[in-house]
């Protein structure tokens, strides 16, 4: 089978199809470099699929038949469990995104280094800087592939948490299973720990609803939240207050694995929620949600079952906490 690779993914991507016994057709260039020993790269077949980025990077589009698309998104799936699947109809046409979250650029950073000394997080960084990611990789980890952690390191320092200080308003894009972003109320950087990949919001200027989601209790005037957040992390935390300081209640929102940008926290919502009110009840809800998403094929069971499990464990977690545990304490 035949496939046309483009965008900041075709290398890891190369890597991968090569190595699963496709043949790569119209490489650029750079693969075509990169792969000279395969035979498997440009290839004469016909193109069957062609894979390129999404506007915004975080993942790709297919296009070709229906059948061929297919075999490809069922070995992406497979290998990938978290990669988030939706069908797009234009026309006559069936087009396929796939957005890639944390774990699945993780994976696919390693795949690149295989071929080519990578950094972490490359796939991320180059959302960011593209071309200066690649500029410092050429410069620093030529002939030098054992600095990469550190190079990483610095590259991070430099385009995300360097752009971290207490009083910086973070966006908080909520990524809906079926690719709808909902920009949630600003954070005000109340705390930033890089050694621990944490920042601690306060967030005051709500949007939307008058009540609390799943709590069921009305927004009055001068109530805020703190909203903790961890790079990596499958959930976060927000805590709401009373102006006065009185506890309303927890979220937990159940989530890929956090990623943090300059401006703003990222992840894709897994629909299922855990609750807790301030006298100490604690509930799971939404999981229907979950389950009719996993029916329309957005994402696949592993990632399905791995929501509820994260979901069951922070039930039991605020179960045997106390009611009245504070932020503070929570987050140091």
């Amino acid at each position: 089978m035949g496939l046309k690779i483009r965008g900041i993914y075709s290398t890891a991507l190369t890597r991968f199809f090569v190595g699963h016994k496709f043949a790569i057709v119209q490489p650029s260039k750079e693969i075509r470099e990169r792969f000279r020993d395969d035979k498997k790269i440009d290839s004469p077949e016909a193109v069957e699929a062609e894979m390129s980025d999404l506007k915004d990077q975080q993942g790709i589009l297919l296009k070709g038949e229906r059948d061929k698309l297919n075999v490809v998104v069922g070995l992406i799936r497979k290998n990938f469990f978290d990669v988030v699947v939706r069908e797009r109809k234009y026309g006559e046409f069936n087009d396929i995104e796939m957005e890639f979250p944390y774990l699945a650029k993780s994976a696919l950073d390693d795949l690149r280094n295989k071929v080519i000394p990578t950094v972490p997080n490359h796939h991320r960084l180059r959302i960011i800087a593209s071309e200066y990611v690649d500029l410092m990789e050429k410069i620093q980890l030529s002939g030098h592939p054992e600095k990469r952690e550190k190079v990483g390191r610095n590259l991070e320092e430099k385009l995300i948490w360097s752009k971290f200080e207490k009083g910086k308003e973070m966006a908080i894009e909520h990524v809906k299973l079926d690719g709808k972003v909902i920009s949630l109320s600003e954070g005000e950087i109340i705390e930033c720990k890089p050694a621990e990949r944490k920042l601690l919001l306060q967030r005051r200027k709500y949007k939307g609803r008058n009540s609390y989601d799943g709590l069921n209790l009305q927004k009055e005037a001068g109530d805020y939240a703190m909203t903790q957040v961890r790079e990596g992390d499958w959930f976060y935390k927000h805590t709401y207050y009373h102006q006065d300081g009185r506890l309303i209640g927890e979220y937990y929102n159940i989530n890929t694995p956090i990623e943090f940008y300059p401006d703003k926290v990222r992840y894709i919502d897994l629909e299922t929620d855990v609750i807790k009110w301030s006298d100490g009840r604690v509930e799971i809800i939404e999981e229907k949600l979950l389950d009719r998403q996993l029916e329309l094929g957005y994402l696949s069971q592993e990632l399905a079952n791995r929501a509820k499990k994260i979901a069951e464990e922070l039930k039991e977690k605020s179960l045997a906490s106390a009611s009245s545990e504070g932020v503070t304490s929570s987050f140091s």
